[in-house]
């Protein structure tokens, strides 16, 4: 098929998998929030704050009040945002929906995904009593490469057909070697209705050294860099991002120099490292960081997983690779998003793990946490801001979370689409963390 044709028959999908409206929402309570103290990104103001039968916040009284909800001197920030997870465990959803609204983190941006899957759990997100879910379906990677040992294990599991082909190809990934492939394998993504396009990027400073090397299967490897720009092309003309898993600095370049807009880890992180190749294969330079900058390019965090590795390597990683990666992209202004990618846990475990690496001010991470990935996932809605006309979702918190980070913890009340939310008093009660045993 000709490029120009392929460009509008993408376009065509698009418009099809998004025509038509939302069901309309009954319309929300009327409330007056008296004596509360609100966000506004910089400190908490005394405000008395509306919201109307449309569901948002408004500043001046409506014709009529249903009811006065006095929030006692609290303090009223916008909720959490995942900014990089995956919810394969259709059985549990109800568990996942309660924990991360537990934490306070109403939105998620669910980074890869199975069709077979999400239509398990479609029905049970997206709604005034559920986290608000987006998904980039099924990703594009390399012959076996990440995330094949996932799926390896996920067939082990149970969670997938047992029956499926070992490279899992179109069932659970997209693997490409060709251009055709990527075309052929795009449109039948568009059909998946995703929110994003994901890649695989690992050590593609030595893809083709890697292809031969059993060794390197899985979390060592991911797609062809030079598919990449092309990738992005396609992406850009169906009017959806590029968002890029990369484990190397070299990975960092090579995304943004392809067209990626969004780059879903921190260079260093996770179990694709390789202690033996040194620290510097995952240090970024300042050029990087500048180059991040001028092409608006989005890095998301997902170092949660260090609340587990308390070792001297681990330590010596975040000294010398992590922690200067992230200073670098905060001083040259390089839009930083929180996600963990941490399975089976919110996004609230990874913003006490930026606390402690003295990386950003409390401030920083509470408009991180709130305003800024919650905005990343939803740019076409009036989200992350505690301002007339925004959607009334919010949390009310008995102590002040700008002078303590703990004290997200300290939630008295959740409102979500102008309605108070009842949150399972098993999920209030959890003693950890952990969503799911």
């Amino acid at each position: 098929m000709p490029c120009d044709s392929l460009n509008r028959w993408l376009i065509f999908a698009l418009a099809v998998c998004f025509a038509g409206p939302a069901p309309a929402a009954p319309p929300a309570p009327v409330y007056k929030f008296a004596n509360g103290r609100w966000w506004d990104g910089a400190a908490f103001q005394a405000r008395t704050v509306y919201s109307g039968t449309d569901a948002r916040l408004h500043d001046h009284p409506p014709p009529r009040v249903d009811a006065t909800i006095d929030l006692h001197g609290g303090y009223v920030i916008p909720p959490l945002a995942e900014g990089h997870n995956h919810w394969l465990e259709p059985a549990v959803i109800d568990q996942y929906n309660a924990c991360y609204l537990a934490d306070g983190v109403y939105y998620v941006r669910d980074m890869s995904n199975i069709p077979l899957l999400v239509e398990q759990f479609r029905d049970k997100v997206n709604l005034p009593t559920s986290v608000d879910f987006v998904s980039s379906m099924m990703p594009f990677t390399g012959p076996g490469a990440h995330p094949v040992e996932s799926l390896d294990q996920f067939i082990k599991l149970g969670l997938l057909p047992k029956d499926w082909r070992p490279d899992y190809d179109r069932q659970g990934v997209f693997i490409v070697r060709t251009e055709q492939d990527l075309r052929e394998r795009f449109v039948e993504l568009l059909r998946q209705n995703p929110a994003y396009v994901k890649a695989f990027l690992l050590h593609s400073e030595e893809y083709a050294l890697r292809q031969g090397d059993p060794t390197k299967y899985g979390n060592h490897r991911g797609m062809d860099p030079a598919l990449l720009p092309r990738l992005a092309k396609l992406a850009h003309a169906a009017h959806l991002r590029l968002a890029t898993h990369v484990s190397t600095a070299a990975d960092f370049r090579n995304a943004i120099a392809a067209g990626a807009d969004d780059i879903v880890h921190l260079p260093g992180n996770g179990a694709s490292v390789e202690p033996e190749l040194g620290f510097e294969r995952y240090q970024l330079n300042w050029e990087d960081a500048q180059s991040a900058a001028r092409h608006h390019v989005t890095v998301t965090t997902t170092l949660d997983w260090l609340a587990d590795r308390n070792t001297d390597w681990t330590r010596q990683l975040i000294e010398q690779v992590l922690a200067p990666n992230l200073r670098l992209l905060k001083r040259a202004g390089v839009p930083i998003l929180v996600g963990s990618d941490h399975f089976r846990r919110s996004s609230l475990g990874e913003v006490l793990e930026l606390r402690d690496l003295n990386v950003f001010t409390n401030t920083e991470l509470l408009n991180m946490a709130t305003t800024r990935t919650t905005q990343a996932i939803f740019p076409g809605r009036r989200l992350g801001r505690l301002a007339d006309g925004y959607e009334a979702d919010f949390l009310v918190l008995e102590r002040d979370p700008s002078a303590n980070l703990g004290n997200l913890q300290s939630i008295t009340l959740r409102v979500k689409q102008g309605r108070r939310l009842n949150v399972p008093a098993t999920a209030l009660a959890r003693r950890s963390l952990d969503c799911v045993p």
